[in-house]
């Protein structure tokens, strides 16, 4: 038995000196000098967007029921959209997310959507004939 035990601390400490599961240092990760986080710094830069809410046509209107779960800077954020995105957009906050606006007031948030970071939409009359 005392064999059996000897054995056991000799492998014990032969896996502790290589590393626990099997896993060792390459000869480069032990020469290298430990890295102080301190004397390290990173710079990233992240963009700019205007965290003020955009003027615009009804600005009171979108205030009253989009600031409610969204910030001021989330439209700023938005690429400009065709009249139709921005209508499909309210329409979906309606019904996928319960959106209490009445309808009246709908149509006059996309008005400030459009003034805000719309664009036209291209017209039939632009658009080549197939």
């Amino acid at each position: 038995m005392n064999n059996r035990k000897a054995l056991c601390v000799l492998a014990l400490a032969a896996f502790a000196t290589t590393g626990s599961m099997g896993h060792s240092q390459s000869p480069q990760a032990s020469k290298q000098a430990p890295q102080n986080s301190s004397t390290q710094s990173q710079h990233i830069v992240l963009p700019q967007y205007p965290a003020d809410i955009l003027p615009g046509p009804n600005v009171q209107v979108y205030e009253r029921y989009c600031l409610i779960c969204h910030t001021a800077r989330y439209v700023s954020m938005q690429p400009r959209f065709p009249r139709g995105v921005w209508q499909s957009e309210v329409k979906k906050m309606i019904d996928a997310y319960g959106a209490a606006i009445p309808e009246a007031d709908q149509a006059l948030i996309v008005e400030y959507l459009v003034a805000v970071r719309g664009i036209e939409a291209p017209s039939a009359a632009a658009t080549p004939a197939k």
